[in-house]
């Protein structure tokens, strides 16, 4: 943890039951709290085809199948905790690239059906460096290039790789994606993932980093799946138009490589 930030407690009452977050004084965790728990940023009641998804979730389970949730850019663990709350039988897989960030989500979900995963996630396993721009623990950055001896490094995992992984125990209901200008990097590679989960939601970042197009292969890949789009406070939630038979096994793609993060 930075030596320039102490930890405090906040309990809170999430999904009934009092929990207890740690957050570091002096930097934007306060700020998390406020988007997520007051302002509802993941709500899914504010989808207007809530009940269509809660549809799916259930039969996801009749066929004997736990929904899985993907987390990525999960910083302390408040968004997966939030996406946990509205679907409680649901496995999360929580990614976060950065050392200080994911030492606090670990706490912050502690005895949660969260699976805590010190990864980035990209289009093709791989190793990629991560950086602070000045932006802080929110704003942490992740790249493929320009790499130095000081970079700290972390391996990169895909969708696709953790869809298949729990293929035979879980339904992916859920992909969140919140990772700085690096959702340009999934939605460019070979993955087919899009193609069969029912809600992305994920925020786009041209505001952060203008005329970088960030957002081009995002929108680009997410049209081609054919969905609704609404925009949700800094999200935007993208939600499948069929859904009848998206519960079942990823279409085929070329052969992962694993990157050597264990996953599950």
């Amino acid at each position: 943890m930075s030596p320039n930030h102490g930890l405090e407690a906040l309990t809170l009452r999430i999904a009934g039951e009092e929990r207890t977050l740690y957050l570091r004084t002096n930097s934007s965790d306060s700020e998390l709290v406020g988007q997520i728990f007051v302002d509802e940023a993941f709500s899914l009641a504010k989808l207007p085809r809530r009940d269509e998804l809660l549809q799916w979730l259930s039969a996801c389970r009749s066929s004997e199948k736990t929904p899985l949730i993907i987390d990525a850019g999960a910083n302390i663990g408040l968004s997966s905790l939030a996406l946990s709350a509205q679907i409680p039988d649901a496995l999360v897989v929580a990614i976060e690239p950065d050392p200080d960030n994911f030492a606090l989500l670990a706490m912050n979900t502690e005895g949660m059906p969260v699976l805590p995963l010190p990864a980035a996630l990209g289009a093709e396993p791989t190793r990629a460096a991560i950086m602070d721009p000045g932006r802080g623990s929110w704003g942490i950055q992740t790249t493929t290039e320009g790499a130095t001896e000081q970079s700290t490094l972390v391996p990169v995992v895909t969708v696709d790789e953790i869809i298949r992984c729990f293929e035979m125990s879980h339904c992916p209901g859920i992909v969140k994606i919140d990772i700085e200008g690096f959702e340009s990097n999934v939605f460019s590679g070979s993955g087919v993932w899009h193609e069969a989960v029912p809600l992305v939601i994920v925020e786009l970042h041209d505001w952060m980093l203008p005329r970088a197009r960030t957002s081009h292969p995002v929108l680009r890949r997410l049209l081609e799946s054919d969905r609704d789009f609404v925009i949700v406070g800094e999200n935007l939630f993208c939600m499948l138009n069929d859904l009848d038979h998206r519960s079942g096994p990823l279409p085929e793609r070329p052969t992962d490589s694993m990157t050597g993060t264990e996953i599950g």
